[in-house]
């Protein structure tokens, strides 16, 4: 893993938010792509910090996002669906409306040894406000939260 973060994204992580089964499941090893209706612009490898959504509302650890892929949903489904830890139907009912999905290949997950709950994220400097789906970090701030998790 030494040589992976040498080659890291140095500017900015991604927050992802997740229920807070499929962030677990990401920790655990049983979920290593995670699917989205967005693609995220971001150059890989890069470090991703896994916020829980309600009710756990908490970062619990982190994983190295290793490959993006956008594909029409048949394609992404057949390629990546049993690694995402859904059925077809959670899977159909979230990309309803859309054409093309996108997968996350996930590598190196570490759980936090302590979650880090919101209110302790909002209070200063850091001043967090979780994402609807992702959002963009700079490293100074990605590396403050993670401090707290320490």
């Amino acid at each position: 893993m030494t040589e992976e973060i040498a080659e890291l994204d140095q500017d900015r992580m991604i927050v992802l938010s997740l229920k807070p089964r499929f962030a677990e499941a990401i920790l655990t090893g049983t979920k290593t792509v995670e699917l989205r209706r967005t693609t995220p612009k971001i150059q890989v490898p890069t470090r991703a910090l896994l916020y829980a959504t309600t009710p756990v509302r908490a970062l619990l650890g982190t994983c190295i996002i290793t490959s993006v892929t956008s594909a029409n949903l048949k394609a992404l489904w057949h390629e990546f669906g049993s690694r995402a830890d859904l059925s077809y139907h959670e899977f159909k009912r979230y990309f309803e409306g859309v054409e093309v999905g996108t997968a996350l290949e996930l590598a190196h997950q570490r759980p936090f040894s302590r979650m880090v709950p919101l209110q302790d994220m909002r209070t200063k400097p850091s001043r967090f406000r979780p994402p609807q789906s992702f959002a963009y970090v700079d490293t100074k701030t990605g590396d403050r939260l993670l401090q707290m998790a320490a």
